[in-house]
């Protein structure tokens, strides 16, 4: 395994994993991480997991734009490798619930989120419908065997 291939996600028991590792700049003066900062964790499992379900092939490939954010922190972090646990909720029409949970080394959950989406054309400055093929590739990624 490489390097880079550590850094990638992969499913596991229906959840997409992230491995990440705190850094110096996301913890404060009482050395713990900022609340602000979980939500940049969230983001980078969320994208991680798009790319996953749409095979990103760039920076336009980004088909949605977040609606709604919530944290609960149950655990402090300090600088320590975690993992950023992601898989899709609910999904509406044209809306995609993240749901995430950042865990420790040992399997603890140190916070839990949920992100609402919603699928974003942005050529037309518009919502777009989910189609049966994402919901598709969802079912099957997070099918628990």
């Amino acid at each position: 395994m490489s390097d880079l291939d550590r850094f990638r996600g992969t499913w596991r028991d229906g959840w997409f994993v992230v491995p990440h590792h705190v850094l110096f700049s996301d913890v404060d003066a009482y050395g713990h991480v900022n609340n602000a900062v979980y939500f940049t964790y969230f983001e980078w499992g969320r994208i991680q997991l798009w790319f996953d379900l749409t095979e990103w092939g760039g920076a336009g490939d980004l088909g949605f734009i977040v609606a709604r954010a919530e944290c609960d922190f149950k655990k402090q972090l300090a600088m320590e490798p975690i993992e950023i646990c992601t898989r899709i909720g609910e999904m509406g029409t044209s809306s995609l619930e993240y749901l995430t949970e950042i865990r420790r080394s040992n399997g603890e959950v140190a916070a839990t989120g949920r992100v609402v989406t919603v699928l974003f054309d942005w050529e037309r400055q518009a919502k777009k419908a989910i189609g049966d093929d994402l919901r598709a590739r969802v079912a099957s990624r997070q099918r628990v065997v």
